[in-house]
This record gives C-alpha cells, structure tokens and sequence, in this order.
C-alpha cells in the first residue's frame, strides 16, 4: 500500500507540474493580446506589420488565430490540475452529507463507471480527430492565419491524458484510504481532502 501510495504521488506531482508549466502560458496568451490590441491601434504600428515580412508571421487574423489556441492548450494542460486541487465543478445533491468513507466509494464508482470510460472515449475519438487534420494538413480557412490545426487538436490527447492519469492517482489514494493501514490511511486522507474527495 506505501508503494500504491508513493506511485500516485508521483503521478500528481507529473500532472500538476505540466498543468503549472501549462499555465505560465497565461503570460504569452496576454502578450499576444496586448500586441493585437496595440497593433490594431495604432496606425504606424498597424502599417509597419501590414507592409513588412511581419505581416506573415503577426497578421491580425493569425494573432487572433493563435489567442484562441493558446486559450485551449492553458484550458486543456489544466485538466489534471484542476481534478487534482479539486477545483473542477461538483454535482453533490447528496455526497456531502455522507460519511467520508461513503464518499471515497462514491468516488471510486464515479471514476470506474464514468470518468475513465469517457476518456478512453475522448481518446479514442481525439486520435481520429487528431490523425485526420494531420493526414489533411488542415490549417486555417484564412491565408493568413494559423497553419497546423493538427498540432492545437493534438493538445485534447494531452489534457484528457493527464486527466486520466489524475482520476487513476485519485483511486490509487482511495484504495489505500480505504483497505490501507491506520497510518497509511490517514496520509490517503490528507491527500484526497485536498482534491475534495472527503470532506476538510
């Protein structure tokens, strides 16, 4: 049980650095925002980009372009995250009011009936996504926006990746609290209260 324990902090620690790493891109996302709105603006900035070697590369339509995209990659690297800090958004009609051992088994059901299913589902269906942009080289519908859909699509296998590797540490720390020692156990509890798994 210690090494059950031990393999799914290990796990968390991967989801949630990638999920912290992830949103770092927060500062280029507003970067790229305030240059779209400056460039929009003002004139001489606007010309300067409109008749140089920038307009290939900073184009308002593929600045917007890469706004939108660089919002789904920082949404989908937070997936993880979000589970495992137990931020993401709750449906309890009557699991607050059961005993936390109650709750762990709730959890367990939730994650093996419904949560791994339907990302083995969005994996599935995301590589098919991801391999037919690919094989069609898909980029934007405009000349001047952003190439490669694939490479954004691509992001979809990441973040339910790591959501699924977060729902499989969440269980890993469910069994232990559940069927571990008294010791072990307790550490369990600590770590699930943190991912509102038992109550604080």
């Amino acid at each position: 049980m210690r090494a059950l324990l031990s393999l799914s902090d290990r796990i968390a620690a991967a989801c949630r650095g990638i999920g912290r790493v992830g949103s770092w891109l927060i500062l280029l996302l507003i970067l790229v925002i305030t240059f779209d709105v400056v460039t929009r603006k003002l004139p001489f900035v606007q010309e300067l980009v409109q008749t140089t070697w920038l307009h290939g590369w900073l184009s308002p339509t593929r600045l917007q372009e890469f706004e939108w995209h660089l919002h789904a990659v920082i949404f989908l690297l937070a997936y993880g995250l979000a589970y495992l800090d137990g931020t993401h958004v709750r449906i309890d009609v009557w699991r607050d009011r059961s005993a936390p051992r109650t709750r762990g088994w709730l959890e367990v059901v939730g994650i093996l009936a419904f949560a791994l299913p339907f990302c083995t589902v969005l994996l599935v269906e995301g590589w098919q996504f991801v391999l037919s942009s690919w094989e069609q080289g898909e980029g934007s519908a405009s000349l001047t926006g952003v190439p490669h859909r694939w490479a954004v699509k691509s992001f979809v296998l990441v973040g339910v990746a790591l959501l699924a590797l977060s729902l499989v540490a969440t269980l890993m720390r469910i069994v232990v609290y559940l069927f571990g020692d008294e010791a072990l156990a307790r550490q369990a509890a600590v770590r699930l209260r943190v991912a509102k798994v038992l109550p604080d």
